[in-house]
Parts: structure tokens; C-alpha cells; sequence
């Protein structure tokens, strides 16, 4: 019974300190308010925009910031060089707090002298949220031309003219590994045995178009024959699978197995 009591003892003193710390925070700003005090007012009540956000996190929502003095005599060049730092010192405060505060903040203040027996509010703040634009989907990137001509081997075309990101070189059309999972070959070696073409791998190897520098690169995907280019004269190994790939130009002839295609690049 003695703990009940306290409990419901201490949940009264924390509903009236936090009764009162409201009525403290609330309370009007002093007609004579100096700038900086007005700044400071402004800063207090911005923070008590921020909301809480689920697992410790703050984020303060709103991106557009209008505060209006409105002071009897006020010296208006003081407040507004006061309020120029607005931003910069809710920036800093909602940084104390651990809250997210938005990329972009847009803050206006105005300034109003009081005359005579008008009486409206010292300060007011408005905070809002503009709408966020919809972004339309990316474009996709003018692709240059890729014609891979076929010097050995057997493929169901001659030669093969394509704009696509990712260009999968293998035998067969639509191979399926273990698993059942199917792959599309865009230039696709007949499954014959004629001493060349049963040399490219059912999943060989494929090019593919780097946005960064502009230009396709050539990955082994680990078939058990070498993937390889020849330029000039001199051949240019293809390594199992490495991430980085190798820079292909027209006039290269890439080399699978026993199988070569010969590369033009082109817009």
C-alpha cells in the first residue's frame, strides 16, 4: 500500500512540475523583449515542433519557417540582423537534441513597429511542409550500339546488333542450370559439337555497359573454357569472375573457348 501511495504521489508532482513548466514555456514574451530574447523565444517554440520518430530517433517535419515580431517601438534593424541567425542556430539546436532536421530550410522573419493601442501577438511562428514534387522515373541512358559479328563457331544469327545494358553470351537460347533457374542469351551458340562451339559455356560470359565511364566491359562468368580479347595482336585475359571486368573497343575479338566474336561499339 505505502508503494501505491508514493507512486501515485510522485505521478502527481510530475503532472505539476510538467503543468508548470508549460505555463513557463507558454508564457507571452515581455513587451520590451530585447532581440535576443526574441530569438530565443522563437528557438523554444520551434523545438517543441520536434516529434519523436520510434527507436530514439527525433525529426523535426517541417521545412518552411515563417516567424512574424510584431513590438511596440521596435527597432527593426536590430531584429532582423537578430533573426538572419535563425537558421543556423535551430540547425545547431535540433544537432543538441539528436533530431533530423530536413536538407533544405526555408526561414522568412518580418518585422512589425506597434502603434498606438494595437495589441496583436509578439511573436508568431508558422511552420509548414511543402509538398514534395514527384520526381519523374530516370530516363534510361542512350546506350551505344554493340554488333558482335561471329568469326568461329555457330550461332542462330550471323551477327548481333544490340543497345542493351547487359548483353549475356552463352550457348543456347534459354539455358537452365541445377536449380531450374532459366538464363537468357542475347547472342546464343548453336548446342552443336563441330569443335568450336561446344567450347562456350551454357552461361559463358557477358558484357556490360559501365554508365561511369561510358563503355562496355567483358566478364568471364566462370565457365570451365578462357574468356579472353584479343587487340592488336595480343590476347587480354578475362579472369573467373572478377568484378571489375575488362574495357572492350570496336575491333576487339573476343575469344570463348574455341569460339571468337568480333566487337564493334558505336552509337
Amino acid at each position: 500500500m505505502r508503494e501505491a501511495h508514493v507512486s501515485a504521489r510522485l505521478r502527481t508532482i510530475g503532472r505539476d512540475l510538467q503543468s508548470r513548466l508549460k505555463d513557463f514555456f507558454d508564457s507571452p514574451v515581455g513587451d520590451d523583449a530585447a532581440p535576443i530574447e526574441l530569438l530565443e523565444a522563437a528557438l523554444d517554440r520551434l523545438e517543441r515542433r520536434v516529434q519523436p520518430a520510434g527507436r530514439g530517433r527525433r525529426i523535426f517535419p517541417y521545412d518552411r519557417i515563417t516567424v512574424r515580431v510584431a513590438q511596440r517601438d521596435a527597432d527593426v534593424a536590430a531584429i532582423e540582423a537578430v533573426f538572419g541567425q535563425l537558421e543556423e542556430r535551430l540547425r545547431n539546436r535540433l544537432a543538441e537534441m539528436n533530431c533530423e532536421a530536413p536538407d533544405a530550410l526555408h526561414v522568412s522573419s518580418s518585422v512589425v513597429a506597434v502603434d498606438g493601442d494595437e495589441t496583436p501577438p509578439m511573436l508568431t511562428i508558422e511552420c509548414d511542409r511543402t509538398s514534395e514534387v514527384r520526381k519523374a522515373p530516370p530516363r534510361r541512358a542512350s546506350l551505344p550500339t554493340v554488333s558482335l559479328e561471329v568469326v568461329k563457331g555457330q550461332c542462330e544469327l550471323p551477327e548481333y546488333v544490340l543497345d542493351e545494358p547487359v548483353i549475356a553470351i552463352g550457348r543456347t537460347a534459354e539455358p537452365s542450370d541445377a536449380f531450374g533457374l532459366v538464363r537468357r542469351n542475347h547472342v546464343a551458340f548453336l548446342d552443336v559439337r563441330d569443335g568450336t562451339s561446344e567450347t562456350v559455356g551454357r552461361a559463358h560470359a557477358r558484357l556490360q555497359f559501365d554508365p561511369v565511364s561510358g563503355q562496355y566491359l567483358l566478364f568471364n562468368e566462370g565457365s570451365s573454357n578462357p574468356t579472353s580479347i584479343i587487340r592488336g595482336g595480343r590476347p587480354i585475359r578475362v579472369a573467373p569472375r572478377d568484378p571489375r571486368g575488362v574495357r572492350v573497343q570496336s575491333g576487339d575479338q573476343i575469344l570463348l573457348g574455341r569460339a571468337v566474336l568480333k566487337i564493334v561499339v558505336g552509337e
